[in-house]
């Protein structure tokens, strides 16, 4: 039975759902909602959520919900381990994690993934951690919609399910670096023995950017920069003296950042350029900033940036990045293709993690397995849509009982039709041999040991003349053609005559006959050519010595 799951991202923006129908052929996308958080009322920013939540409705029964942490409030730590025993793991793991966090452990949830076994039996694996007070408050924020989410991980480490599934295929063109920034670390490529290849996946959201670097082992590093979108409007409103809702008008259908392959082509848009460049200095700050503790610590090169969210859709944005990071930078298309028949073009981008957070549920290739919903916060929900498809269960043992036993019936009855055909046929057979019916095996059996016979207890010979005959009959070679005139048998003596076509023909049917320790003594008489005929008259005797 197909499975609806709903991919749930709270932004600070809107809050966006994907719905993907998983089957045994895969999964599909179901639909895809966007409602924006109101802004300027009185109610509080919980309860503006609420309302989004409500609104964001979809049709049909939804089977499980993916929500998520904000990775600002959890603390990701990666662990050498000098063991790959999964059981000895999660028994340390706790204790490795508490020595390097600044707050009791005891008071947190946290959950970990290996991410990569070495030669040497060492591993390296990656925990998040989160106060339990933060899980019990994004709980009862999605509880106050009637939402129960199965899982509830890491925003940041679910870019990872993206990459597996969609980026690490993608081969769409990216923007080279043109005239690297002064500020830009230099490119470091591949190189033999070096680390292995990996993407910088950065998505852009209104206050805040995740920022995850994944290879084909899994993830390799995750931050949160707190910037995005809304340091661009503020930029745009001051800049341009225009109040906020101008200005978010302002960067969604004029946005512009000039670089170095695509400069401003007038003074209006070279204005443009620099106000969205100072919004969005801090970003590209943190991203080199990324990119070099990244490379210091020589898990993964990075080959390629891939943007996502909605904040990633300024116009030339890839290209400016690539200048600033001096790195090939590309627009997320695998990922926004996805939605494309559901979502306007400006928006596709944004509905990135809510993507990620569905494949965590349905995903048909790696994703990130870290959930916080465990211990006193583990997921409930399923004893009650267990107990809610009891009735489904229910009917289906019934009919699968009624088809076992029409089966069984329909076999039995067909057993006892063979049964009965077989003795018929035994009856036949046994009349056949001993000149009788005969039903009883053991009876049959006795009857053909010992038949019957209308001398009394005269007893007769095994062999009798006709069993011979037919032996000597079946002794002749099937390509030879013989018409035999007459056959004289005895207890002691048998002889043939009778015609063939050549006199090899006789010495081969005697070889057949001296074959059989019964026959000895074998002789030819009489041979010669029929004059009017081609065809050679024979007599051969032999001695019986199996009467």
């Amino acid at each position: 039975m197909p499975q609806r799951i709903l991919g749930l991202d709270i932004g600070s923006y809107s809050v966006k759902g994907v719905l993907l129908e998983d089957s045994f052929r895969g999964f599909k996308v179901e639909a895809a909602k966007e409602v924006k958080i109101a802004a300027g009322t009185p109610e509080t920013k919980t309860e503006r959520i609420w309302a989004a939540l409500r609104e964001l409705s979809f049709e049909g029964k939804i089977d499980a919900y993916v929500a998520a942490i904000p990775a600002e409030v959890a603390t990701t730590r990666f662990i050498q381990l000098p063991y790959a025993d999964a059981k000895k793991i999660a028994q340390t793991i706790g204790g490795e994690l508490s020595d390097s966090l600044p707050f009791d452990l005891d008071d947190s949830v946290f959950g970990h993934e290996v991410v990569q076994k070495n030669e040497d039996g060492t591993t390296l694996n990656v925990a998040a951690v989160a106060p339990k007070t933060k899980v019990h408050e994004r709980l009862e924020l999605l509880s106050q919609s009637d939402i129960d989410p199965k899982f509830l991980p890491v925003d940041s480490l679910q870019l990872h399910n993206l990459y597996t599934h969609f980026l690490k295929t993608d081969l769409s063109k990216a923007e080279a670096p043109g005239q690297a920034s002064p500020d830009a670390s230099t490119f470091v490529g591949v190189s033999p023995g070096g680390p292995p290849p990996g993407r910088l996946i950065v998505d852009i959201g209104h206050e805040r950017t995740l920022v995850l670097a994944a290879s084909d082992a899994g993830v390799q590093f995750s931050r949160v920069i707190r910037t995005g979108g809304r340091a661009v409007t503020q930029a745009l409103a001051d800049g341009m003296k225009v109040d906020w809702d101008r200005a978010e008008d302002l960067k969604h259908w004029d946005g512009f950042i000039a670089s170095s392959r695509h400069p401003a082509p007038s003074e209006d848009a070279q204005k443009m350029s620099e106000l969205v460049a100072a919004g969005q200095s801090e970003l590209f700050r943190e991203l080199r900033r990324t990119l070099q503790t990244i490379r210091s610590e020589k898990r993964l090169t990075i080959t390629r940036v891939d943007l996502l969210g909605g904040g990633s859709r300024l116009r030339n944005l890839a290209n400016r990045l690539a200048d600033e990071l001096n790195t090939p930078v590309a627009q997320g298309v695998a990922v926004e293709q996805i939605v494309e028949r559901l979502v306007d073009q400006a928006r596709r981008s944004a509905f990135a993690l809510s993507l990620a957070l569905a494949l965590r549920a349905v995903g048909d290739e790696q994703v990130n397995t870290i959930d916080l919903r465990s211990g006193e916060f583990q997921f409930a929900g399923q004893m009650m849509h267990m107990r809610e498809q009891i009735p489904v269960f229910a009917m289906a043992v019934v009919a699968i009982t009624v088809l076992l036993g029409l089966n069984a019936f329909v076999s039995y009855n067909q057993a006892i039709r063979q049964e009965r055909e077989i003795d018929r046929q035994f009856c036949e057979i046994s009349k056949a041999t001993v000149g009788r019916e005969i039903c009883e095996p053991k009876e049959a059996l006795s009857a053909m040991r010992q038949p019957a016979s209308e001398f009394g207890n005269v007893h007769l010979p095994e062999r009798s003349a006709l069993n011979i005959a037919a032996e000597l009959s079946a002794r002749i070679p099937e390509d030879i053609t013989v018409d035999i005139d007459e056959m004289d048998i005895s207890p002691e003596r048998a002889k043939i005559s009778g015609e063939t076509a050549t006199f090899d023909a006789v010495d081969s049917i005697l070889a057949e006959y001296a074959k059989d320790k019964c026959y000895s003594e074998i002789k030819k008489g009489k041979l010669r050519k029929k004059p009017d005929a081609d065809k050679v008259e024979f007599q051969l005797s032999m001695e019986m010595e199996c009467s």
